[in-house]
């Protein structure tokens, strides 16, 4: 990463801190920042910074630029150690030049591929076509033209580990939902195959076919994410006719993954895919009631009729719960848009909703427009604020979420980073302020996943390309940890607990479910 380029990415933290744009942040602020810069930051260079405050209490941006590009967490060189470790399964200390060129054309060099073979080929400087950890450093000085940068290397590493973690449980199972047709702006969907296989052939040994990631084919769930180049055809639900098939594919993993007794964790391009997971639980187990538990700084609760933007990322919850609130209504939708609507909301449960709006629970939600303040206020809609998480502590927060869904069989959660403070969440399409900070991202996701009613975890929105030194990836990726670690901690090797059976229940016809 050039040194110009690094320091423009600090100067982009330092002006999110620096709330009145002054050019200089203050003590609290200083202290509010290291709170926010997550707990990577070491005790050596927490005292740093608060040094740098003057006589009169401010920082200035310099002074912060500086100590941005000395810390101790932006090593790279520890970056390249821990991944060289985690391609290298069978611990041989050594890669093939073939493995290599792999994994450097996918971190983000602008070299073509046979211009990247050739350095690679002139760094075996043995000549025995093997790469070992000192030639891969050697590739990594400053005069390399193989240098990678700070945010593809993380990346990497935050996918190597993901695998890794999975890997150690066959319950546990990692659905990957790459389609960022449901965003607004491209980036959401990431990671590119070639990384992830090259990850996949090096881990071989740690992964199992039947505890792995979920592939239906080369393309997983067919996110026809060239679609975006397309264009759309429908202005109040843009690329409704890809995403059902997104939607439908996602819905069928997660059913697959549940019938087999296994406990989901679904990695989504962007939380339009919520809709597809929640419809795959309600196939898996039509007969249960279903409760949502939804930490995000957006309800997500438009519909076609109502949405000012057309994006899809703000319809899922509204296709769970089939939800139009044609009260609100401020568009005219075209007839094959509403058809495609329907199917999308049909995709669980052919009738009926796959959650009663009752069931729903919203954490940190606090950007919301006139349509879904309508629904919330309607249909009493707990929403815990970021106010409240401060208040009473994210334990019992989730504590009170649980309580809320009391007469529910299964719980889903879900978990959109921008949820986050917009300071440590900045890969994100929507980053907002004034939300969780990462400690209580992490104890609520961690608390609600204890409960043996919770069959499925989400983690959705993280679009490197948007981020600063890669603070979003680094702080979702705790989350993520922590999570696979208590679900696979409710019973030995991560096998979720038996979900009890459903008391038969009376249809509005008379007949029984």
């Amino acid at each position: 990463m050039s040194a110009a380029a690094e320091h423009r990415d600090f100067n982009r933290v330092f002006r999110l801190l620096d709330a009145n744009g002054d050019g200089v942040i203050t003590r609290p602020e200083v202290e509010a920042a290291l709170e926010v810069l997550g707990r990577a930051i070491s005790t050596r260079d927490r005292a740093g910074l608060l040094e740098l405050v003057d006589g009169h209490g401010r920082l200035t941006r310099d002074a912060f630029v500086g100590w941005m590009a000395q810390r101790q967490d932006i090593d790279v060189m520890a970056d390249l150690r821990e991944v060289f470790q985690l391609i290298d399964a069978d611990g041989s200390g050594k890669l093939s030049v073939d493995e290599f060129t792999q994994i450097i054309s996918c971190l983000d060099t602008p070299l073509g591929a046979d211009a990247v073979a050739a350095l690679i080929r002139s760094a075996d400087q043995n000549g025995d076509g093997e790469i070992d950890f000192d030639e891969f450093i050697r590739t990594q000085v400053s005069t390399s033209a193989l240098r990678v940068s700070v945010v593809a290397l993380r990346t990497l590493k935050k996918t190597l580990l993901q695998y890794r973690q999975v890997a150690e449980s066959s319950s546990v199972v990692l659905v990957e939902i790459d389609s960022e047709l449901g965003a607004g702006r491209r980036g959401q969907a990431g990671g590119p195959a070639a990384l992830r296989d090259a990850a996949l052939q090096k881990q071989s040994a740690l992964m199992r076919a039947d505890n792995g990631v979920l592939s239906r084919d080369s393309l997983r769930v067919q996110t026809a994410n060239w679609a975006q180049g397309a264009g759309y055809r429908h202005r109040h639900a843009k690329y409704i006719d890809k995403l059902h098939r997104v939607l439908g594919d996602t819905r069928d993993l997660v059913a697959d993954a549940l019938r087999a007794g296994q406990f989901p964790i679904v990695l989504g391009g962007d939380h339009s895919t919520a809709a597809g997971t929640i419809a795959g639980i309600k196939t898996a187990f039509p007969h249960r009631r279903l409760g949502v538990v939804w930490i995000d700084a957006h309800a997500d609760i438009h519909s076609p009729h109502t949405t000012p933007s057309g994006n899809m990322h703000g319809m899922p919850v509204a296709i769970a719960t089939a939800t139009d609130n044609l009260a609100e209504r401020i568009n005219d939708v075209d007839a094959d848009a509403l058809d495609l609507w329907a199917r999308c909301k049909a995709l669980g449960l052919a009738h009926g909703a796959n959650v009663s709006l009752d069931d729903l629970v919203y954490v940190a939600v606090r950007d919301t427009e006139k349509a879904e303040d309508h629904l919330i206020e309607t249909h009493t809609i707990m929403n815990l604020t970021t106010d409240t998480v401060r208040a009473l502590g994210a334990e019992a927060v989730a504590r009170r979420c649980l309580d809320r869904l009391e007469g529910v069989d299964l719980i889903y959660v879900t978990f959109d980073v921008d949820s986050m403070d917009a300071t440590i969440c900045m890969g994100t399409g929507t980053p907002s302020p004034h939300g969780i900070f990462l400690e209580e991202a992490r104890l609520l996701n961690e608390t609600l996943v204890r409960d043996p009613r919770v069959c499925c975890w989400e983690i959705c929105e993280i679009n490197p390309l948007l981020d600063v030194v890669n603070t979003t990836v680094e702080n979702s990726l705790a989350v993520y940890q922590a999570v696979v670690d208590t679900v696979m901690r409710r019973k030995p090797n991560g096998r979720p607990p038996e979900i009890r059976k459903q008391p038969t229940r009376n249809n509005a016809d008379g007949t029984t479910a």
